[in-house]
């Protein structure tokens, strides 16, 4: 049985930062380096994520209206600057606690 945390440090995280990748290219006008740099990734996982190579697994919880509401609201928070790559290390951590709900 996996814990809580190893299922969204493999499905749960990499389906977030797909969607927060994509929103912020297709959105708001980024490029893959400036999306990556803003998320404190690396320049090839932004083009992973668009290619639907990486942040497949757990695709279901993608449609949860709560999952899809932080993901708007970090999307938004990264764009106009008031969320630092360092930062959502920790707002990541609502996506688990989500999942414990």
């Amino acid at each position: 049985m996996k814990c809580r945390c190893e299922v969204a440090v493999r499905e749960v995280i990499p389906v977030a930062r797909s969607m927060i990748a994509k929103k912020l290219i297709e959105q708001y006008g980024f490029s893959q380096t400036s999306a990556a740099k803003r998320m404190g990734i690396t320049q090839p996982a932004i083009s992973q994520y668009r290619k639907n190579i990486r942040g497949m697994n757990g695709k279901s919880i993608a449609k949860s209206p709560g999952f899809v509401g932080i993901v708007n609201d970090l999307s938004k928070r990264i764009a106009d600057g008031s969320l630092k790559a360092e930062q959502l290390e920790k707002e990541m951590c609502r996506f688990c606690d989500l999942l414990r709900t």
